[in-house]
C-alpha cells in the first residue's frame, strides 16, 4: 500500500503582502486600478513587473525572478536535516549588506539561498539553532530563541563582518523582536512573512 507523503506548505507571497513593496499610489499606469490588483495579476502571471513605471529596473528584475521561482509544497521530513549555524555569503556581500536570521532547517536555508541567488541581491544569511525546525514550527515549539541568535552572531563574529549591528528576522518571528534586541543589543528589523519577499524588503530598505 502506498503511503501518502505529508507535504509542507511554502509561504509563497500573497497579493496583499506583495503590494506593500509596490509604490501603493494606485495611479493606474500599470493598467490596473490599484496596486493590490496589479500584485494579484503579477502572481497570476497576467502582468509584467516592468509595467509599473514607479519601480526601477533592479526591483522589477528581482520581482520577476521571485515570481518565476518554484513554490510548490515540499515533502515534510519528520527527521529534519540540519545545517551548521555558520554564516552564508550570498552574491558577494560586503560590510553594508544585510544580515538575515533564519532557522537551521536544511530546506529553509536552501530555499532562501535560491531566492537570493536568482534576484542577485547581496546578503548574509545566518542559520540559528532550532533543532532543525522550519521557522514557523520553531516559533510554535518555542525553538526560535534569542539566546541561539546571540550565540550564532557571537560565534560567527558578525560584528567584524558588518558596519552596522542590524539584523532582519522573519516576519513570523515579530513577537520575538524585543527579546532579541534586548539580549543581542542589535537593531532588529522585521522582514516579510514570506521569505520570497525578503529581497524586495532589502531593496526597499537600503
Amino acid at each position: 500500500m502506498a503511503v501518502e507523503q505529508e507535504m509542507a506548505v511554502i509561504y509563497a507571497p500573497e497579493a496583499e503582502e506583495l503590494s506593500e513593496y509596490l509604490p501603493e499610489t494606485d495611479c493606474g499606469n500599470c493598467g490596473f486600478p490599484t496596486c493590490i490588483e496589479f500584485a494579484e495579476a503579477l502572481l497570476d502571471n497576467e502582468a509584467k513587473a516592468g509595467s509599473c513605471p514607479e519601480i526601477d529596473n533592479n526591483f522589477a528584475e528581482a520581482l520577476t525572478a521571485i515570481i518565476e521561482l518554484d513554490k510548490d509544497p515540499i515533502p515534510y521530513n519528520l527527521m529534519m536535516e540540519q545545517v551548521p549555524c555558520e554564516i552564508i555569503e550570498i552574491n558577494d556581500p560586503d560590510a553594508h549588506s544585510p544580515l538575515l536570521i533564519t532557522c537551521n532547517f536544511e530546506v529553509t536555508v536552501r530555499i532562501m539561498r535560491e531566492i537570493f541567488d536568482c534576484t542577485s541581491v547581496q546578503a548574509f544569511l545566518l542559520p540559528t539553532f532550532t533543532h532543525g525546525y522550519s521557522v514557523d514550527n520553531a516559533i510554535h515549539e518555542k525553538m526560535f530563541k534569542p539566546m541561539e541568535i546571540w550565540k550564532a552572531i557571537r560565534e560567527n563574529q558578525m560584528e567584524s563582518w558588518l558596519e552596522k549591528s542590524t539584523m532582519i528576522i522573519p516576519g513570523l518571528a515579530e513577537k520575538e523582536k524585543n527579546a532579541i534586541r534586548q539580549l543581542t543589543r542589535w537593531e532588529v528589523l522585521v522582514g516579510p512573512v514570506s521569505g520570497y519577499l525578503a529581497p524586495l524588503f532589502i531593496l526597499n530598505n537600503p
